[in-house]
């Protein structure tokens, strides 16, 4: 029995000597790993990354926070929108049900937006975690209050869209590696013609 997986990873060091032995302890080790060089990295699964200094590397998003703004159907060439921008993700009070509040204006899927926001937060910008938290309480009947909560949001964002989470790699902490399956714990001794025992 033969299985082939692929997969995507990222190699990062500051010393090309590092990277050419790594990929050759991988090449000839017991799996025999066949490996591709796509060159140096600057954007990986809708990540940018970009060199902060000859140590120090930025991931972010802009790209994702210009389809939020729009998605939010905020006009980013309205007049004041320079002055309106906002310098924390979220204002005062935090945001309650609202129950008798104005109905929303907006024509977007509130719920959706929060997924968007949700994922961006996960991945590069991890300071809006409480603004999405509280928009996202209100996904099942949003009011004119949460929606301009998430506007505000998406004018933050618009502002600060090229920053996101600075690396200062350690390299005096040597090599981890961590993975987002177990394949089941022992796919190895499971029945070839049942999927659901190979796959997690």
């Amino acid at each position: 029995m033969t299985f082939n997986f692929k997969y995507d990873c990222i190699i990062i060091t500051n010393d090309m000597a590092d990277i050419n032995a790594f990929v050759d302890s991988m090449k000839n080790g017991a799996e025999n790993f066949i490996l591709t060089d796509e060159g140096d990295v600057n954007k990986f699964l809708g990540i940018e990354i970009t060199h902060v200094d000859d140590n120090r590397f930025r991931i972010s998003q802009p790209h994702l926070v210009d389809r939020i703004v729009s998605f939010l159907e905020i006009d980013v060439n309205e007049y004041g929108m320079e002055t309106n921008a906002k310098s924390t993700p979220i204002g005062k009070p935090l945001l309650h049900n609202d129950v008798s509040g104005k109905p929303r204006k907006a024509t977007c899927s509130y719920r959706t937006a929060v997924s968007m926001l949700t994922y961006l937060q996960g991945n590069t910008r991890p300071e809006i975690s409480m603004a999405v938290h509280q928009t996202a309480r209100f996904c099942n009947n949003p009011k004119l209050s949460h929606e301009s909560a998430i506007k505000r949001l998406g004018r933050y964002l618009y502002h600060t869209k090229t920053e996101g989470i600075v690396y200062n790699p350690d390299t005096t902490k040597g090599l981890e590696c961590y993975v987002d399956a177990d394949f089941a714990g022992g796919w190895m001794q499971a029945d070839a013609n049942d999927a659901e025992n190979v796959l997690s």
